[in-house]
């Protein structure tokens, strides 16, 4: 898998039934309706991972879209009404229409089919929760998902120091 694209790796599992098994995010509702013409309520499940049972298995991995308001804008105000519409029950249910998601506690989340429910269940009840960070630097973000992959494969707390001190040394690099 780690020597795969996504969409290739997708492809083996849900569109060429060649493959077993293949880790992907919360949009995956969305492209097994859209590309693979499954049905999100039945053909597609949930599972955590990585489950190892060393005591790490209470984190999940989020991919954030960041929205930043700034007070020093031309419009704080209609920023932040923004922001506001944006965590709506109503964007929510928007989302939900076009097969994506969102874990907000504002939104009902009974709209969603039930791997995503599991999915935003996990996230809300996880005790660490990592963000892919896509407003990161380019490169620190690289860096991050390359020491992700390095912390999945090996998730002992030695590890966890040297996959930090990774991602730390890159930040101060570019910051």
């Amino acid at each position: 898998m780690l020597g795969t694209d996504w969409d290739n790796a997708a492809d083996k599992v849900l569109k060429d039934q060649t493959g077993g098994y293949v880790q992907l995010g919360m949009w995956i509702s969305n492209r097994a309706t859209e590309v693979y013409k499954l049905d999100p309520n039945k053909d597609v499940g949930f599972g955590r991972f990585p489950a190892l049972g060393m005591g790490h298995d209470n984190a999940s991995n989020l991919d954030s879209k960041e929205i930043v308001s700034f007070a020093s804008g031309a419009n704080p105000e209609a920023a932040d009404a923004f922001m506001d519409f944006m965590l709506s029950p109503e964007v929510g249910k928007i989302y939900a229409d076009t097969g994506l998601a969102t874990p907000s506690k504002l939104v009902d989340q009974s709209i969603y089919p039930p791997a995503i429910q599991a999915s935003n269940e996990y996230v809300a009840t996880s005790e660490n929760v990592f963000v892919l960070g896509d407003s990161l630097p380019g490169d620190l973000t690289d860096e991050y998902r390359v020491q992700l992959q390095k912390f999945i494969q090996d998730p002992s707390d030695a590890n966890i120091d040297a996959v930090t001190a990774a991602i730390e040394l890159k930040a101060e690099s570019l910051y």
